[in-house]
């Protein structure tokens, strides 16, 4: 029995160690001067077009040796930025938990993510800069992947495919009244040509039963 109740408590801290290290591995840690940041994702995996932002943590020190640094968002300063496209973000303070901040939006792209942190620390300058990857923190993956048990494309994939079947139905709308224009002038011109053509048969007529009598007949 002893063992037993031994065993499951190895096994217990095994699992809260594993599941501790992969929270970690979630977000980069990278030491600046005499603090430590750590940066990543509010909500890992971040999916796109899900609620999240920039989850920020800065110590003074390094792990648990170091202590929360408090009043940052007050001389820091944050950008998020997805391809060629940058948005300022507001940092602020996470309730009942110092030297924590974020920064909240949403990601509407897949792919990687990049955060810049800038200003002081105790009159120490800051300008730092993170991106995700697969060996620092999330990057913004498909809802469609973990969707369950339907299959969810995103809002702006079913945009675009609405968008692109609307151009496909005013392009077909354009050749169809194209089509009728052409089917309604070539009616026009068959009616111009049977009028033209009785008019000449008329005349032609006429002609024939005025023609002059020669002498002798």
């Amino acid at each position: 029995m002893r063992t037993m109740k031994f065993t499951l408590a190895v096994f217990a801290a095994i699992a809260i160690l594993v599941t501790s290290i992969g929270a970690a591995s979630a977000h980069e840690h990278r030491m600046i001067g005499d603090y430590e940041f750590t940066v990543g994702f509010l909500n890992e995996p971040a999916i796109v077009e899900e609620p999240n932002g920039l989850d920020l943590r800065v110590n003074k020190g390094h792990g648990d040796q170091g202590t929360p640094v408090e009043g940052l968002e007050k001389t820091l300063k944050g950008e998020v930025t997805f391809g060629s496209q940058t948005m300022p973000l507001e940092i602020t303070p996470v309730f009942n938990k110092p030297g924590s901040y974020k920064s909240n939006f949403i990601p509407t792209g897949e792919g990687a993510y990049t955060f810049h942190v800038s200003g002081t620390i105790e009159n120490q300058p800051v300008a730092e800069t993170f991106t995700s990857s697969p060996t620092t923190f999330s990057e913004v993956g498909s809802r469609t992947a973990i969707s369950f048990p339907t299959k969810v494309e995103p809002v702006g994939k079913v945009a675009e495919t609405a968008t692109n079947a609307s151009a496909a139905a005013d392009s077909a709308k354009m050749y169809g009244l194209a089509g009728l224009g052409v089917g309604v002038l070539g009616v026009i011109l068959g009616i111009t040509g049977l009028m033209a053509a009785r008019g000449a048969r008329a005349t032609n007529s006429g002609q024939a039963r005025i023609a002059p009598r020669h002498a002798g007949d």
